[in-house]
């Protein structure tokens, strides 16, 4: 079974908060997972104080969709950073950020 759409789409730069946070987004959540022999990668934005409720959201979201042997990676990244490239500045040599925390998925047979 694919996994489902995250609800975590923002507009860029935005928290990931689907009530309507308006904070300026921090974080970036990326996770990395394979399903089957597919590999699996998603990104989501989050402010401060979003961060852990979207770190579990991926986490539940890949067990759910029978994801496994990948890893969540928290990314600390400069809020400015989109809007310079959307404006057409390359990105630095930390694009899209400073990953600061990763943590891993269960492997299939830990299920």
């Amino acid at each position: 079974m694919p996994p489902r759409e995250l609800a975590f789409r923002a507009a860029p730069g935005r928290c990931h908060d689907a009530d309507g946070c308006t904070e300026q987004a921090c974080f970036q959540v990326r996770l990395e997972a394979f399903l089957g022999r597919r590999l699996v990668v998603h990104c989501a934005n989050a402010c401060a104080g979003h961060i852990g409720e979207l770190v579990e959201g991926l986490k539940g979201w890949s067990q759910d969709g029978g994801l496994a042997n990948g890893t969540v990676t928290v990314l600390a990244i400069d809020p400015g950073a989109e809007l310079r490239r959307a404006a057409g500045d390359m990105p630095g040599p930390l694009w899209p950020g400073f990953a600061f925390s990763t943590l891993a998925l269960p492997r299939t047979s830990e299920r």
